[in-house]
């Protein structure tokens, strides 16, 4: 996960395209090389599943990465120069008939907690098959590859078991990763040029140099498929889940152009490997998962062995968004354990006014903010009552079952990700309904949020109306 301390600093983070190389020697970070990427599309051509009974799933996603700039162009991806010391990553989701949760995917069904020494393993987190490059096979005949067209292309395969926990009805594949901009035979490029750095050894004195190329942010790609198949040609299904956020929108400020006094950076994230396609942030980023697979105890920082902080989507992207806002900062341990802290990020507009710019409204006019939520929301994970405040190196214990977590209850995570403060948090208790300490199971049986009766569409605190937003045909409606 990128570290970024402050909206200030977005401007020398990220200031790509002819400032690529300046940009890059400003913030440390590999330049991007976004005038590139349209020479790049990740396809999923088709994904199959198959079960045998009673054992776990075997996910095939069949994949191709296409040049739409030169028709019928394909690139290889086993011997490319964009591709040879790029990333290529498959990634695989699921839920259980509500938002993603990957509960299985360590463990498997037995959900007993997993013991590790080394960093880097969550409760919630997607099945993964690092390095296709090498793990992918071309298609070589139709057993390999069914309904797909791959003589005389360059199409690939590639096979994963999962174990989803029963009830699981749906799932989610990811095509994501970064190639090299690095001129190509067969197709060059015109790459920015590579940032050269010798180090010298001051106990040695052998010199190194490091060459460094720009990476080219692909937009990722996903597509849905049905537990169990329904045949066995296809298992690909139309995205059905709801819809929050539009990415269209989001592009409207994260587009690399300065708004107000900053430049806001356009979609890439996780070192140019995921890039503009939230599909893909919410099979990772799902009510589940926290920052816990890079806590520890360290003597460097205490906020590294501190408590969880959720990093479900919602409650991340408001309180991103909202860290200047926010009475407690809103602290993220990342990948290496770096200490991503958001309290000084400041939103380029009047935030309170600015639901619309990211989120979407239905065919009668209702945004996704309003209330109530969906009731398939599930609730957001603070603690998986895992056992890692360990020194480095230690054993730690990922519990990876989700019937034991402490959850907030769906709306009050939504709203408290902005607001708060301990007046509002009491409020959203006593009023509301709420709960900032209960378990999945009780949410909707014996907690149940009352927020809309208040703060529903057409209501006296309607969301629409404590955000001046103005009506709509939904404010109108008595839910």
């Amino acid at each position: 996960m990128k570290t970024i301390k402050a909206m200030s600093r977005w401007s020398g983070l990220i200031l790509f395209g002819a400032l690529a190389a300046a940009a890059s020697a400003v913030s440390g970070q590999t330049p991007l090389a976004w005038e590139q990427a349209k020479y790049f599309r990740y396809n999923i051509e088709n994904v199959t599943v198959t079960q045998p009974t009673g054992g776990p799933l075997t996910v095939k996603v069949i994949f191709s990465v296409s040049n739409p700039e030169q028709d019928r162009f394909q690139w290889d991806i086993k011997d490319s120069e964009p591709f040879k010391n790029g990333s290529l990553t498959l990634d695989i989701a699921w839920n259980p008939k509500t938002d993603f949760t990957n509960t299985g995917a360590t463990g498997g069904t037995a959900l007993s907690s997993q013991v590790f020494t080394a960093l880097g393993a969550g409760a919630a987190l997607p099945v993964q098959v690092r390095g296709l490059q090498t793990t992918a096979k071309p298609c070589g005949s139709i057993d390999d590859c069914p309904g797909v067209s791959y003589v005389g292309r360059k199409v690939y395969f590639v096979s994963k078991e999962i174990t989803p926990i029963p009830g699981a009805d749906a799932g989610r594949v990811a095509l994501e990763g970064r190639p090299v901009c690095k001129n190509d035979p067969s197709f060059p490029l015109n790459c920015p040029p590579p940032t050269v750095a010798t180090t010298t050894s001051a106990t040695t004195g052998i010199s190194t140099t490091t060459t460094t190329y720009a990476n080219i942010p692909v937009k990722s790609a996903t597509a849905d498929f049905a537990i169990p198949a329904s045949n066995s040609t296809t298992a690909v299904v139309a995205n059905q889940r709801r819809q929050v956020v539009d990415i269209a929108k989001c592009k409207g400020c994260h587009d690399d152009q300065k708004h107000g006094d900053v430049v806001v950076p356009r979609l890439s994230l996780h070192g140019a490997n995921r890039n503009e396609n939230l599909d893909l942030c919410v099979t990772c980023h799902n009510p589940n998962q926290t920052d816990v697979p890079y806590r520890y105890l360290s003597t460097a920082d205490a906020r590294v062995g501190g408590p969880e902080t959720p990093i479900d989507f919602k409650v991340m992207v408001h309180s991103i968004h909202a860290g200047g806002f926010r009475k407690t900062p809103y602290v993220v341990i990342g990948r290496n354990s770096s200490i991503n802290d958001y309290s000084g990020v400041r939103f380029p507009s009047e935030l309170r006014k600015s639901c619309l710019k990211c989120h979407v409204t239905d065919a009668n006019g209702k945004g996704s903010f309003e209330l109530p939520l969906n009731s398939n929301v599930l609730g957001t994970t603070i603690k998986t009552q895992s056992i890692y405040q360990v020194a480095a190196g230690a054993t730690r214990s990922i519990d990876v079952n989700p019937a034991n977590d402490t959850k907030i209850t769906p709306m009050a995570a939504t709203c408290s990700a902005c607001h708060d403060n301990s007046e509002v948090r009491s409020h959203m208790i006593r009023t509301g309904g709420a709960s900032f300490s209960t378990t999945q199971d009780k949410i909707g049986t014996t907690v149940k949020e009352r927020c809309a009766t208040c703060h529903g569409p057409g209501k006296e605190k309607d969301v629409r109306k404590a955000h001046e937003l103005g009506s709509s045909s939904s404010s109108s409606r008595r839910d």
